[in-house]
């Protein structure tokens, strides 16, 4: 009962807010008293927690279940189709349910104060977001051990949130196994399908909400560069007017200056002359009188500019009270009104907007969702509830759901199988073989008299029925007259084709029908080591790169997926080059009727070869720890007849002939042998500088 310190003050943030008592010791029993008196007299005066005001309390009346057993509700619903909303208007109509998840702590943390800042990663997401706290205790997920640990054993109505793990039976099955206790009812909420008219109903309220939150953001920021751009123009204003008057007034001080030098020149010319005589002094007062009506000229005119003045002062006045009302009138309308659009009102969920975070991170739903389920009493579960369709309804969308998302997902961990691996070897092979036949040809002395002779005409031989493209007749290969464009296209057709093949057998899942315009340079890096560019093609977009081959491969307007138009078991490689000869002679056609747009013009780029294969890590071998290591073998103490011969600046003695050039010197020792020095041997001198064989250490 005695005071360690004295009452610190409550933090703002905290003020209003039900506060929990909380005492933490290690290692130490501690028996706290919650009830009316103390259980010491205190040497101060303090109220007990029951014997606190109502207005300085939140109380809340516990109700025990009906049967005694409380909920342990598992949702499963797919991610980013209105996951969490469902869950924020569950807990809103249920406040008795206390959610388990890594949000809520997140939640915790900010109601008690803990700063954390803002963004986050590529790995984070609603389901797992980032604590990147700077505090051991948040940072290594302490925190969800101790709340698995302790949640199971005070009974309450729980609702554990976790989209990824409710969705996988493995997962569901270990989450069921904390909570055995009698007192406990588990029961697998599916929240999937078309949702109910008392969720697009919120659904809609939210959706209106936030976009007349949006608009008011705009207004606001409009009327703040409006305000903005005025401040500027008033001050430009000020400007003008303080330059306006400045000028004037060096006029005016002008004009005096010179009124008086006039005046002064003027009486020193009536004194140097002397008139003192009556007509001279008459003459003096006309001059006065004369000079009298300059002046009131002078005041008039005076009077006038003033007068203009007042006038130029009196027309921004009326301006600026009509832009003051005008504004008044805004300011009172206040910000628009909006209003959902029809295709707004039939959406059911709200979409998630680009960049913005996901309920699950990219990565870990690609590697995950081909493992998702729907849940059943065989898991454990006491109860499976269904929110708003039936089973029935509710497994179509999953499966449908899932099919979706295997035809925009990509694999990361995918690698081209053997199958593919030899093919492009082959093809390899082979194109190179056709460029060095088409060469030999053009040089060869059938060619130059098949160059003076007259031509057959093009369209002559029937394309799909010869049998060795490299032979057509008289030595002449089909792709004779093949250009660079040409080419191109060939190889075009070879990588397309055999990449949405490949990927087929290697992914070996007949749900996958084929690769996605969105992930197509992705797999075509993997699989060919190198880049596919649709502009080194002269177009743009992979549609238009299919459509130059559009008799080999295209994109389905309906899936956006790549698929093959050729048959099934077409792997020879002749085909893309009759395809490509067929191409060539209509461009040609087209060319020599005046169609100027028949013509390609692609980059260099467009023939590219496969990058290296990655080398293999070769493990480095380590020797055992009872071979001595010889401590002595850089540097050493080298024979005379082994000195490395003196060289002039900037020679270099490369290593002995038993030594390969460019390796390190690594003796080979076995077990219980000790390293003997290399016979003597000559080196051999070149005019490069020499290595610093004191600096090298020993390599194991």
């Amino acid at each position: 009962g005695e005071r360690i310190s004295e009452p610190q003050p409550l933090p703002e943030h905290l003020h209003g807010q039900p506060l929990f008592p909380h005492v933490c010791f290690r290692n130490v029993t501690l028996q706290v008293s919650f009830g009316p008196l103390s259980s010491k007299p205190l040497p101060f005066k303090c109220r007990m927690l029951q014997g606190a005001a109502k207005a300085d309390v939140t109380s809340r009346i516990a109700v025990e279940p009906q049967d005694g057993k409380y909920d342990v509700m598992f949702p499963v619903a797919c991610p980013d189709v209105g996951t969490f909303d469902w869950l924020d208007i569950f807990l809103q109509d249920n406040p008795q349910y206390v959610e388990l998840s890594d949000r809520k702590i997140l939640d915790w943390a900010a109601r008690s104060g803990l700063w954390k800042p803002k963004g986050g990663g590529w790995k984070t997401s609603n389901d797992k977001p980032e604590f990147n706290f700077g505090l051991t205790g948040m940072d290594d997920f302490s925190i969800q051990r101790v709340l698995s640990t302790v949640a199971p054993v005070v009974p309450r109505h729980y609702i554990v949130m976790e989209v990824k793990a409710n969705l996988v039976s493995e997962e569901r099955k270990e989450a069921l196994s904390r909570f055995n206790a009698p007192h406990f009812k588990k029961v697998a909420q599916v929240v999937m399908g078309e949702p109910s008219d008392y969720y697009k109903g919120k659904q809609l309220d939210r959706l209106l909400r936030d976009k007349q939150e949006k608009a008011d953001t705009e207004w606001k920021a409009k009327k703040a560069e409006e305000e903005r751009k005025k401040q500027v123009e008033m001050r430009q204003k000020q400007l003008q007017e303080m330059r306006k008057k400045a000028d004037e007034q060096r006029k005016k001080a002008a004009e005096d200056a010179k009124r008086r030098r006039e005046e002064e020149e003027r009486k020193k010319a009536e004194e140097k002359a002397g008139i003192k005589s009556e007509g001279d002094s008459a003459g003096q007062e006309v001059k006065d009188e004369e000079g009298k009506p300059e002046g009131d000229v002078a005041v008039n005119e005076q009077t006038k500019d003033e007068a203009k003045e007042e006038e130029a002062k009196e027309e921004p006045k009326e301006e600026t009270k009509d832009e003051t009302m005008e504004e008044a009138v805004a300011e009172e309308a206040g910000p628009p009104q909006v209003e959902l659009t029809e295709e707004e009102k039939k959406m059911w969920f709200r979409p998630v907007a680009a960049g913005s975070t996901g309920d699950i991170a990219g990565q870990v739903l690609s590697q995950s969702f081909g493992s998702f389920t729907m849940p059943n009493m065989s898991e454990g579960f006491d109860e499976v509830r269904y929110e708003w369709q039936g089973a029935e309804e509710s497994a179509k969308f999953l499966k449908q759901w899932v099919l979706e998302r295997k035809l925009t997902s990509r694999i990361e961990e995918l690698q081209p199988g053997q199958w593919f691996q030899d093919k492009l070897a082959e093809w390899l092979r082979t194109f190179t073989e056709w460029q060095g036949r088409q060469r030999d040809h053009k040089n060869s002395s059938a060619m130059k008299r098949t160059t003076e002779d007259s031509k057959p005409e093009v369209g002559d031989l029937d394309i799909f029925s010869v049998e060795d493209v490299c032979d057509v007749g008289g030595g002449e290969p089909l792709f004779a007259n093949f250009t660079f464009e040409d080419w191109a296209l060939v190889q075009l057709r070879f990588d397309l084709y055999f990449l949405q093949l490949a990927y087929r057998r290697d992914v070996n899942d007949p749900e996958r029908i084929g690769i996605h315009d969105s992930h197509i340079a992705f797999y075509y890096t993997k699989y060919f080591r190198k880049q596919l560019n649709p502009k080194y093609f002269g177009v743009s977009t992979n549609t238009e790169l299919c459509k130059l081959v559009k008799d080999t491969v295209t994109i389905k307007d309906d899936m956006q997926v790549l698929t093959s138009v050729l048959a099934e078991d077409t792997e020879t490689f002749d085909i893309f080059v009759k395809l490509t000869e067929e191409g060539r002679r209509e461009r040609q056609r087209r060319i020599d009727a005046g169609d100027e747009t028949a013509k390609l013009k692609f980059s260099p780029m467009a023939i590219q070869q496969p990058g290296p294969l990655k080398p293999a890590t070769v493990p480095v071998t380590v020797p055992p720890s009872g071979v001595p290591r010889p401590a002595s073998v850089w540097p050493q103490a080298r024979p005379v007849a082994q000195q490395w011969t003196a060289a002039g600046r900037g020679a270099t003695v490369f290593p002995q002939t038993s030594v390969a050039a460019g390796a390190a010197f690594r003796p080979q020792i076995q077990a219980g042998q000790r390293w003997t020095a290399p016979p003597a041997q000559a080196p051999t001198l070149y005019n490069v500088r020499p290595p610093n064989l004191a600096q090298q250490k020993w390599r194991s």
